[in-house]
């Protein structure tokens, strides 16, 4: 499984014991130390420096692929998605955790994001357009504590390479 922009590690560290690797990526060497540090003694998960946009992982050869609260951070989401569908194995996995588009222009600025969140129905275009089928996405239910933006949750399978994602009705069973 490959954690997308894995920070400091925690998203990997709990995927571990559930699947046979995992493949966390971010762009920061400093979080990619944290995250060592973090797994120090685990032996299934592997970090790696790279971009969102040009992953260093090989073609199909993730069972799945994790992208959580990154999406928003990159210059071109579009080429993110793509490089999600090109390291996931056909019928492999993907899912996007993100923000919902919001207006909250300095909470935008101070976290540094590219872009404002995303409408469940941009962000499932994204993934069709790449190469996933059955794509689902929808808002996820506020914490009563939160402060930020509300956020969505977006999955698709890969289909096969040379067949056409199916545009299939939202909210279909996959």
């Amino acid at each position: 499984v490959a954690d997308l922009a894995c920070g400091s590690g925690a998203a990997a560290l709990a995927l571990a014991p559930w699947v046979g690797r995992v493949i966390g990526v971010d762009r920061s060497p400093e979080m990619l130390q944290a995250a060592g540090r973090r797994a120090r003694g685990v032996d299934n998960i592997l970090f790696e420096e790279g971009n969102l946009e040009r992953l260093p992982i090989a073609d199909g050869t993730c069972d799945a692929a994790l992208m959580l609260l990154a999406l928003t951070q990159v210059d071109e989401p579009a080429l993110a998605v793509a490089e999600m569908a090109r390291i996931v194995k056909p019928g492999g996995r993907a899912v996007v955790v993100d923000l919902l588009r919001h207006d909250r222009e300095e909470f935008r600025r101070q976290m540094g994001q590219k872009r404002s969140g995303f409408d469940p129905e941009d962000l499932t275009r994204l993934l069709a357009a790449s190469g996933f089928d059955a794509v689902r996405c929808s808002p996820l239910p506020p914490e009563p504590e939160a402060r930020g933006p509300a956020l969505l949750l977006a999955s698709g399978t890969r289909v096969s390479p040379g067949i056409p994602p199916q545009r299939r009705k939202k909210g279909s069973a996959s």
